[in-house]
């Protein structure tokens, strides 16, 4: 992947945080190291990986057992009761029901580690399966722009809430890119603030999005003056 798409993306969005990648493999390149400290959730990983590139294994997900879960690694009897346990408590608050645990999307592509990286310097040994940004509201709604989902023609955007990692395997097996308006677990470890959620895509539609939110950029930009003279016209609201 051209390593400048990731700063094109940036620069047309404005964008506060710099597009991910994730890659699910057997064998981690020989150019990256592993994660240097323990984190307390999947997601953490997401932004450490906004300052460079790293390896983190199923052992390394262990703190966060729901992470473990959708990220397909396979879970130990420990990091399975902790897990129950904490379906249990989720249920008990009427947050999530332990029926929905069997319909969640779990990475099935075999791996036993995870490079995370920013897009812009992931290793060219290895292809991103996945990017992940975070964006503002107004951010995503120009890429839902640029991948034709909010097309009434096409049956509008899909978001969904809690795992916001969930998003991920969804994205894998469906080729499709999908949005998390943010779980009170990812909320609270990376501080999203509250206006701001988290998109995935297949890495192989990244090119194609960055070219064609050049394009939406500009309709907005243009369409702007019309809406602000309108507006003008109502000084009183």
């Amino acid at each position: 992947m051209d390593k400048q798409l990731a700063q094109q993306f940036v620069d047309a969005l404005h964008a506060r945080h710099v597009p991910v990648g994730l890659a699910f493999v057997e064998e981690v390149p020989a150019s990256v190291g592993h994660i240097d400290r323990k984190v307390p959730s999947a997601c953490t990983f997401w932004v450490l990986a906004e300052k460079g590139v790293f390896f983190a294994s199923a052992e390394d997900h262990q703190e966060c057992p729901i992470g473990m879960m959708t990220m397909g690694f396979t879970m130990p009897q420990e990091a399975q009761e902790r897990a129950q346990s904490l379906v249990q408590t989720m249920a008990s608050v009427q947050y999530f029901s332990p029926d929905e645990v069997s319909a969640l999307p779990t990475v099935k592509k075999p791996h036993n580690s995870i490079v995370y990286g920013r897009l812009d310097r992931f290793p060219d040994e290895v292809d991103p399966d996945v990017v992940l940004c975070i964006l503002d509201t107004q951010q995503a709604m120009l890429i839902a722009e640029a991948l034709g989902q909010v097309n009434w023609l096409q049956g509008g955007q899909v978001a969904f809430g809690r795992p916001t990692c969930g998003v991920i395997p969804r994205t894998i097996q469906t080729g499709e890119p999908s949005m998390s308006f943010g779980c009170v677990g990812a909320r609270t470890y990376i501080e999203l603030t509250p206006g701001e959620v988290v998109m995935t895509l297949p890495a192989t539609r990244f090119p194609e999005l960055v070219e064609r939110l050049t394009t939406i950029v500009q309709a907005n930009e243009a369409l702007a003056p019309f809406h602000q003279g309108q507006k003008a016209k109502f000084a009183s609201i």
